[in-house]
């Protein structure tokens, strides 16, 4: 149950992470969507913020920060969800 647990939360983090990246990236409308969405990734985001400088692509702003934290969270979550299936062997 924790592992089937660990794996809807962590899906949910990562298409939260990029549906920003890509909403930022293409300079989405401040609709109430985009605004519900920027409220969920904003606590998800804030500890990678600055950790890297936004990279511009033909007037299109990438996120490496943002990048960064979808592969970290993704790692930690794979890291976990292996750890735990260890543990249950035992």
């Amino acid at each position: 149950m924790l592992p089937k647990l660990i794996s809807i939360l962590l899906t949910f983090i990562q298409v939260i992470i990029a549906l920003e990246i890509l909403l930022h990236f293409f300079e989405a409308n401040e609709t109430p969507f985009v605004k519900l969405l920027n409220g969920l990734s904003q606590p998800i985001l804030q500890p990678f913020q600055g950790i890297f400088h936004p990279v511009i692509l033909s007037g299109h702003t990438l996120d490496l920060s943002a990048v960064f934290a979808l592969i970290v969270y993704s790692v930690v979550g794979f890291g976990i969800q292996k750890l735990l299936g260890i543990l249950k062997m035992k």
